[in-house]
C-alpha cells in the first residue's frame, strides 16, 4: 500500500498530548477487570450514559471541534491518544459514532445557526445524535437511494445505525433532486420507528423505518451532502483504526502477562520457542498497525485533499481491521481452553475487533478501494 512520507517526527509527543495521553490511561484505569463492559453488554443502550457524562466532562466530546465553534480545536494526531486508550479499555461509548462522525458532520452544517445551536449541547453531552447513511449489508457508496425527500417527508429505510438505542437524533442522508442531502430528525419524530439488531460485541444496530417522517433541519443540501459524507466517513475510519490499534495492543498485552504466568511441564509457557515465535510475530503486526495509524493521523492533520485522505483511510482500515482480527483469534488460543469462555475477558476484545473490523468497510471492501483510488482498478 502507498507509504505516506511526513516530515515530522510523529512518534514524538508533546507535553500537551502527554497529558492528553496520561488523562486517558488514568480513564480506563477505573475499570481495568472490565465490570462496565459486561454489565452493558446486550442490555439497550449498549452503552453507558453516565460514562458518557465523564467523557464529555474530560473535554474529549469536543476534540476535533474548531475553538470558533465551542470545541477544543485539536487534530487527529491527539484525538488517536484518546482512542487507542478507549479501545483498550473497551470502553463502552458510542465515541466514534458521535464526537467523530456525527460532530464533523454538524460543525460542515450550511446554516451557522443550526452549528451553535447543537455542538454546543453535543460537546456537553446533554445531546447524543447519530449519523444514519447505511442502506445496504455491504458497501462504501455515500449516494442515499433508499431514503426520499418528498414534499419534507422522508420516506425508506437506514440499516445498521450503531448505538441508536441511546441517541437523541439522526442525521439522515436523503435521496433529493440534484444528489444527497443531509437532514436531521428527532428519535421521537413522528413515523420513525427503529428495529434493533444484536451487535457481536454487546452492542446494537438499528434499521430506522421512515414513513411520513418529517424532515428536520437540513445539514448539508443535495449539492454537497455525498462529499461531506465521504469525507466525515473517512475520518470515522481513521478513529475506528486507532480505536482497534487499542483493542489489538492489549489484547497482546494480556496475552504475553498471561504466558508469563502459565506453568505447564514445570515451566512458563512463554519460554517455548513456539509461543515466542507467534507473540513475537503479532507485536509485529501490532507494530505495523501502529506506525499506519500514526502516519495517517498525521497526514489528515496536514491534508485537506480528499482523495489523498480516502487512501489513507482505507490503508489504515484495512491494515487494523486484518490485524486486530488475527491479534485476537491467536490471544485466544495463547490462553488455551480458558480462552474460548465467556468469562475470560479476551474473548471480549476479539468481539470488540470483529465489531469495528467490519464497521465502515471491512479489510476486503477497503482493499479494493484502495486498489480503485490508487491504480484505478475496481474489484
Amino acid at each position: 500500500m502507498e507509504d505516506i512520507s511526513l516530515q515530522s517526527k510523529i512518534d514524538v509527543l508533546t507535553e500537551e498530548q502527554v497529558l492528553i495521553q496520561d488523562s486517558a490511561i488514568a480513564f480506563i484505569a477505573a475499570d481495568e477487570e472490565l465490570k462496565r463492559v459486561r454489565a452493558n453488554r446486550f442490555q439497550q443502550p449498549g452503552f453507558d450514559r453516565k460514562l458518557w457524562r465523564e467523557v464529555a466532562d474530560a473535554g474529549w466530546l469536543g476534540l476535533l471541534i474548531p475553538e470558533q465553534q465551542g470545541g477544543v480545536g485539536l487534530g487527529f494526531a491527539d484525538l488517536t491518544l484518546v482512542l487507542i486508550q478507549l479501545g483498550k479499555g473497551l470502553t463502552p461509548v458510542p465515541f466514534v459514532a458521535t464526537a467523530v462522525l456525527a460532530a464533523r458532520t454538524l460543525a460542515r452544517a450550511e446554516d451557522p445557526a443550526l452549528v451553535d445551536e447543537y455542538l454546543s449541547r453535543l460537546i456537553a453531552g446533554d445531546w447524543l445524535p447519530v449519523l444514519a447513511w447505511q442502506e445496504q449489508r455491504a458497501g462504501l457508496d455515500t449516494a442515499a437511494e433508499a431514503v426520499v425527500c418528498k414534499a419534507d417527508r422522508l420516506h425508506g429505510r437506514k440499516m445498521f445505525v450503531p448505538d441508536a438505542g441511546g441517541a437523541d437524533a439522526f442525521i439522515v442522508s436523503v435521496a433529493e433532486a440534484g444528489g444527497t442531502a443531509l437532514y436531521m430528525v428527532d428519535r421521537d419524530a413522528p413515523g420513525l420507528s427503529l428495529e434493533f439488531e444484536q451487535r457481536v460485541d454487546g452492542g446494537f444496530f438499528a434499521h430506522l423505518d421512515f414513513a411520513d417522517t418529517p424532515a428536520g433541519p437540513r445539514i448539508a443540501g443535495p449539492e454537497q451532502g455525498a462529499a461531506l459524507l465521504a469525507e466525515v466517513l473517512d475520518e470515522g475510519r481513521l478513529a475506528a483504526s486507532a480505536e482497534l490499534l487499542g483493542v489489538m495492543t492489549r489484547a497482546l498485552e494480556i496475552s504475553v502477562d498471561y504466558i508469563q504466568q502459565r506453568v505447564q511441564f514445570d515451566k512458563p509457557i512463554g519460554s517455548f520457542q513456539a509461543i515466542q515465535h507467534k507473540t513475537v510475530d503479532l507485536f509485529i503486526l501490532s507494530e505495523i498497525s501502529r506506525s499506519v495509524v500514526l502516519q495517517s493521523a498525521a497526514l489528515f492533520d496536514s491534508e485537506t485533499d480528499a482523495r489523498r485522505r480516502a487512501v489513507a483511510a482505507s490503508q489504515v482500515k484495512a491494515r487494523c481491521s486484518d490485524a486486530a482480527l488475527k491479534i485476537g483469534k491467536d490471544a485466544i488460543q495463547l490462553h488455551g481452553g480458558i480462552g474460548y469462555t465467556d468469562e475470560c475477558n479476551i474473548g471480549l476484545y476479539l468481539k470488540k475487533a470483529m465489531y469495528l473490523g467490519s464497521w465502515l468497510g471491512n479489510a476486503s471492501a477497503h482493499r479494493a478501494r484502495y486498489a480503485e483510488l490508487t491504480l484505478g482498478v475496481a474489484q
